[in-house]
């Protein structure tokens, strides 16, 4: 469970917004640069920070998380791989569970599945280790992939994150309509936000964290599509104002598969 009241107490950090621009007009050494200088970029943020992204989760119970059990994670990726990267020809680019936020800023449980044509966002039953449902992203379609901390507006109640993410837009830079901003049941949203799953702050190797990892998927997205997506490094805004259904289900982890108590959901 996520302790507010930790992350309330940290000193939140100035995060200037700049934006790199990749386009297919660049030779490979200048793309390669720009590439380069980013992952530098995001490389200092961690470092500089560091008592930042070590307090999300800190006081969570892991052994409730169904997904921490042995080899979990690794049957339902390969679950995953082989109903729905079905097409020889799309390579696999690589898996990853992590935390997806949504538009009105509930935290979900999914299986990232990125392959050179498509990206995959799945819910996976871990108690019952089935694919439920899933969303597929054709990667032509994405025009921008933003990387920064994740952010409130200033008027919001809601409590400091103190966590980095990664905003996947297909938007055109245009902005959402009105029924679809406040409609909570509206679909086909264009774009996905992803944040660190909280298994990321309790695994002991970095090879371990990386499954769990959104900069490890941010560095793939930027090695594979860093011609065709423009990269930016801004803070990601998440609009919820008086969202106190969202607080409660993100403190009680309800977007997690999780024992609770004598029963488990």
């Amino acid at each position: 469970m996520l302790d507010h009241n930790q992350l309330d107490e940290v000193n939140s950090v100035n995060f200037e917004a700049a934006t790199l621009r990749i386009t297919n007009k660049v030779d490979d050494n200048n793309d390669k640069n720009t590439r380069d200088d980013l992952s530098n970029e995001k490389n200092e943020i961690k470092k500089d920070n560091a008592h930042v992204v070590s307090i999300p989760y800190k006081n969570i119970d892991v052994h409730t998380f169904f997904s921490d059990r042995d080899e979990v994670v690794e049957r339902a990726i390969k679950e995953c791989r082989e109903t729905l990267a079905t097409d020889q020809n799309d390579e696999i680019i690589g898996t990853w569970l992590l935390t997806e936020i949504s538009l009105w800023d509930t935290e979900k449980e999914r299986v990232v599945l990125l392959t050179k044509n498509a990206l995959y966002t799945i819910k996976y039953d871990f108690i019952s280790l089935k694919l439920l449902e899933f969303d597929r992203v054709p990667m032509i379609e994405v025009d921008t992939i933003a990387y920064g901390e994740l952010e409130y507006p200033k008027t919001s109640i809601a409590p400091k994150r103190n966590m980095f993410g990664v905003k996947i837009m297909w938007n055109k830079g245009k902005p959402l309509s009105l029924d679809k901003k406040w409609n909570p049941f509206a679909k086909r949203i264009p774009w996905i936000t992803f944040t660190s799953h909280p298994l990321y702050w309790h695994k002991s190797t970095s090879e371990e964290q990386k499954r769990f990892d959104v900069d490890d998927f941010h560095d793939a997205l930027m090695t594979h599509f860093n011609i065709q997506c423009e990269f930016t490094k801004e803070q990601i805004i998440i609009e919820n104002y008086l969202g106190l259904g969202a607080i409660l289900h993100n403190r009680n982890s309800l977007g997690f598969f999780k024992v609770r108590g004598k029963v488990s959901f």
